[in-house]
């Protein structure tokens, strides 16, 4: 207990030495323009029930803009195209019609509190009776990719077509002239989910390679000039794609970008990551280059980290970079290199702020990934959108002075203010250490959602056992163990003002600390089973006890609380059962019962 005491301790020396060491250079005291938040509901789910739909609460909070998730490109009939194309009186045209009149209740509402609103936008989505009707103009070469092509419905289109481009400008023109309140657009070109829109089909139009650059040069032209020109409407372009391409490839994105002449209403939106938002990533070398002024996104609570379940701060490692960036990490392996960090690159995004590029921010409060955990507060949540969006109206303010004062809101101060930030530091490495492993390459989505697919470790645990640093990493991950015990023993230290949020908070770190426990012994069971010959039962006796303890420990943790999130599963990503933890665990189990 000593040594996983002092491990701990260590971390925190480490997270606390790696982020203070950083110097806050900024003098600039003027907001940055944009302030927006966005929630990005499940796919096919019921949309999020949050405060941060409330467009009075988000004034409230200084933000001046709201990226909300209406599906406008859904909400009209392209009359404006060809009159009746898509057909009076079909369930296809009456979706289409309640849809804008659900959308046009809530715009009232964001309009009503000032608050301006630039919808979440999939183009190249069309309704099925146009898509049938010009589908040989429409359709590309390929298939949509990953997630996105999960829906039958789901079609590469033909960014060169100029059927397509003509029915994007249509496209463009509807939105306006059915919902003219809107003050602009933001764009999603990487991903295109259908599951909400059931008489719609479509797809990412982009291509790859260089054919995929000149698809983005000629849509952003489009949208440049229809949105941005034409009507003197905000578009905010976001990058996000797969691959080393537009999103993460400095190359990539100059190629595009230095091809499309900037507008002020046209505003680039990059993740500040060279990745999804993971760890053992980079920080996104495409932002703070080019001509173009820039968003940065920042997600409040990460599908691969727990959703909000339990602590885990970003906004630190979003402002000032995490303490891993010290060191360089070879982007697409998420490992170190062996080698220190050039000072001189920036590793958060307040090292950009003198470019002159930087627009302002765009926090996801709610959203990103698929199913649960589904929290019941909103603490950690609140505690990240509200760090990082306050930056971006007072750049010229440390993290720490940002987050002291979220922590005031919450009745602390003193020392105990200084308890809840060492609580919330350590979840910093505790998340880390615990997941994912400081020796060989990473597998950054093995735990994503409520699962734990733990074939998509199996390279990962070959390479840990081929350079022999089992010890290594198991010791690691005894070390994440105690620092979530650690976390944990501070929320009982703490007084918060809200006795909801109390309890809330006490559960969400002895549901963090149960987690990780978890994860320890699957790291335990993961080594063991990919030893070659015989495995060392006892080892495997004793992980797989402690394993059906912490699951019973964590079942009667999520009954004792209403304020407990729901429960991680035992299966792979998307419930399977091939690859999941639950399939390792029955198979050990037979190895043990056979001794």
């Amino acid at each position: 207990m000593n040594f996983k005491i002092t491990l701990a301790c260590l971390s925190l020396h480490f997270c606390l030495s790696a982020f203070c060491g950083q110097a806050f250079a900024q003098s600039n005291s003027t907001p940055l323009p944009y302030i927006l938040d966005m929630v990005h509901n499940n796919p096919g789910e019921a949309p999020y029930d949050t405060k941060y739909n409330d467009p009075v609460y988000m004034k409230s909070q200084g933000f001046n803009g709201m990226v909300t998730h209406w599906f406008v490109n859904c909400a009209i009939t392209y009359d404006n195209f060809e009159k009746d194309i898509v057909p009076q009186n079909t369930k296809e045209r009456n979706w289409i019609l309640n849809k804008a009149a659900e959308i046009d209740k809530k715009l009232a509402e964001c309009k009503k509190a000032g608050m301006a609103v630039y919808p979440f936008t999939d183009f190249i989505v069309f309704p099925q009776s146009v898509w049938e009707k010009y589908a040989a103009e429409l359709t590309g070469t390929g298939k949509v990719a990953g997630t996105g092509g999960m829906d039958a419905r789901s079609k590469k289109p033909n960014m060169q077509s100029k059927r397509t481009q003509d029915l994007l400008r249509a496209q463009i023109a509807g939105i306006f002239d059915r919902f003219p309140q809107l003050d602009g657009l933001t764009l999603r070109f990487g991903e295109t989910y259908l599951q909400d829109a059931p008489y719609h089909v479509g797809g990412g139009p982009i291509r790859d390679g260089k054919e995929g650059m000149e698809d983005q040069v000629t849509m952003i032209n489009i949208l440049r000039d229809e949105v941005c020109v034409k009507r003197n409407k905000k578009l905010f372009f976001r990058t996000w794609d797969f691959g080393y391409n537009f999103h993460n490839n400095p190359e990539y994105y100059l190629a595009v970008t230095n091809r499309v002449e900037p507008h002020p209403n046209l505003i680039f939106v990059i993740k500040y990551q060279q990745d999804d938002f993971h760890r053992m990533t980079p920080f996104n070398p495409t932002i703070g280059i080019g001509k173009h002024y820039q968003l940065v996104e920042a997600q409040s609570r990460m599908e691969a980290y727990g959703k909000g379940a339990h602590p885990y701060y970003t906004a630190k490692g979003v402002i000032d970079g995490w303490p891993e960036t010290k060191y360089e990490i070879a982007y697409g392996r998420h490992e170190f290199t062996g080698k220190l960090n050039d000072p001189a690159n920036p590793r958060g995004i307040k090292d950009i702020l003198n470019k002159g590029l930087l627009k302002g921010v765009m926090t996801w409060s709610n959203g990103g990934g698929w199913d649960g955990p589904y929290i019941k507060d909103e603490l950690w949540t609140d505690l990240n959108t509200y760090v990082v969006s306050q930056w971006g109206q007072h750049p010229e303010l440390s993290e720490d002075t940002l987050f002291y004062r979220f922590v005031a809101k919450l009745g602390l101060s003193g020392y105990q203010a200084d308890l809840f930030r060492q609580l919330c530091l350590q979840s910093v490495e505790g998340v880390r250490k615990g997941q994912l492993n400081s020796y060989v390459s990473n597998s950054v989505w093995w735990t994503r959602d409520q699962y734990f697919t733990v074939s998509d470790n199996r390279t990962v645990i070959r390479e840990v056992i081929a350079a022999n640093k089992e010890k290594e990493v198991l010791a690691e991950k005894a070390e994440a163990s105690a620092i979530w015990r650690s976390i944990e023993a501070i929320s009982k230290q703490l007084h918060l003002i809200n006795k909801d949020r109390q309890e809330a908070l006490e559960v969400s770190c002895t549901y963090g600390r149960i987690k990780y426990e978890l994860i320890e012994q699957m790291w335990i069971m993961m080594l063991q089973n990919a030893k070659n010959g015989e495995k060392d039962t006892e080892v495997l006796r004793s992980a797989l006890k402690r394993y059906d303890e912490l699951w019973a420990e964590w079942h009667h943790l999520k009954s004792s609380s209403k304020y407990c999130a729901t429960l991680y599963t035992d299966r792979a990503f998307r419930n399977k059962t091939q690859g999941s933890i639950g399939e390792l665990v029955a198979k050990l189990r037979l190895i043990v019962n056979k001794q």
